[in-house]
């Protein structure tokens, strides 16, 4: 991954770990967040009073004991805590210790080959998450388990831009600031308020010949 991005998993590539989140730089830590079935957990348990294992298990698609398994993974990396009391452990509550986080390469506390391997693992982790969300709503929308208003109002998009370096990166901030607003506790959200997945994904594309040649169109190539 690019080594100036930085990643959180509420969607966004930010740089102001202040307003976005602990920065989160143990390989240990990054390990067991390295999997999408406990990166879309941790969504959930970052809701309200949290979530049981069996509740995850209606979320990620995985059994009762498997979701239990991840959770006490994610606890023994300081990323979960108990939210109740303890039982039978399919029904135990979980809550995130850190409901937003990031992870900078430059910030990984580990040698260079490994920070660039958690680096990209943990990204592969979240991009599949995110495509299981947008997946999930998708097919319930598709079967008419969604209500029009929602299907209408939702959005997944790709646009290709040309742009530099640093109006990418001012569309960034810009796109962080109307954000900003909407992300706020479960308690302070409107009647009718949703958990809505934002992903983002700023990157510049591998070079090709159009970037050599602007004057062509999107489907024109160059003669040799």
């Amino acid at each position: 991954m690019l080594s100036r991005a930085t990643f959180t998993y509420d969607a966004l590539v930010v740089r102001d770990q202040n307003d976005w989140g602990t920065a989160l730089t143990d390989p240990t830590v990054l390990r067991a967040l390295a999997h999408p079935a406990r990166l879309r957990m941790l969504d959930l348990l970052t809701e309200g009073d949290g979530a049981t294992a069996t509740e995850c298990a209606q979320i990620v698609g995985l059994s009762p004991s498997s979701c239990s398994w991840h959770l006490r993974q994610l606890h023994a990396a300081g990323l979960v805590r108990p939210a109740g009391p303890s039982g039978d452990a399919r029904q135990r509550r979980w809550a995130a210790t850190t409901p937003r986080w990031q992870v900078a390469l430059e910030d990984i506390d580990a040698d260079p080959t490994e920070a660039q391997a958690l680096d990209v693992t943990v990204t592969q982790a979240l991009l599949h998450a995110s495509d299981a969300t947008v997946e999930a709503f998708t097919i319930a929308a598709a079967q008419g388990d969604e209500t029009p208003e929602w299907r209408v109002a939702s959005l997944v998009s790709n646009s290709v831009l040309r742009v530099t370096s640093d109006e990418l990166d001012d569309l960034t901030e810009t796109v962080r600031q109307l954000l900003a607003p909407y992300r706020r506790d479960a308690r302070a959200t409107p009647d009718g308020a949703r958990t809505v997945h934002a992903a983002l994904r700023f990157v510049p594309a591998a070079p090709n010949t159009t970037d050599d040649h602007p004057e062509l169109t999107a489907g024109e190539k160059s003669s040799p």
